[in-house]
């Protein structure tokens, strides 16, 4: 039988494996930001044929496209580094629930990630997945659509 929750230590550790994975990802987007914005930079003194200005307009674009993703993934971030990651025995945010083998962080956006061999998963807490499971306890059924599920972790 799997454990059904987790110590402060082990929770921490996930924290913190959250917080790594978001901030890498937004170093990633300012990258390619510097690149795109960099790759629109057009000499004036230089000779340029119409094209290098075509290109220059389509490389503003990426940047602009990118800069929007790179403010909402610095917005998850920040959503992150401001949950409360105490154990809970209640489904709030900072919580971390499973149900059908999966474990996810409730409150926060984020990709999968691994820790102690565990994958977890953010849940917006704008999510109908997250509306179905708020306040609920360990051992507690909820339904997505039509499925039926039972929080089988809670930490």
């Amino acid at each position: 039988m799997s454990e059904t929750t987790m110590d402060a230590a082990a929770k921490q550790r996930v924290r913190e494996a959250l917080l790594a994975q978001l901030q890498a990802q937004l170093e990633a987007s300012q990258e390619s930001i510097a690149v795109e914005t960099e790759g629109a930079q057009i000499d004036e003194e230089d000779d340029h044929r119409e094209d290098d200005t075509a290109q220059s307009y389509e490389y503003g674009d990426k940047a602009g496209v990118l800069e929007e993703f790179a403010a909402g993934q610095e917005q998850r971030a920040e959503t992150a580094e401001d949950l409360d990651f105490s154990l809970t025995d209640v489904v709030r945010p900072g919580a971390i629930v499973g149900f059908d083998g999966n474990r996810y962080i409730a409150g926060v956006v984020s990709d999968a990630f691994d820790v102690d061999g565990i994958t977890y998963e953010g849940i917006s807490a704008d999510a109908p997945a997250y509306q179905a499971l708020e306040g609920k306890h360990l051992g507690d059924g909820f339904s997505i659509g039509d499925r039926g599920h039972t929080i089988d972790f809670l930490a």
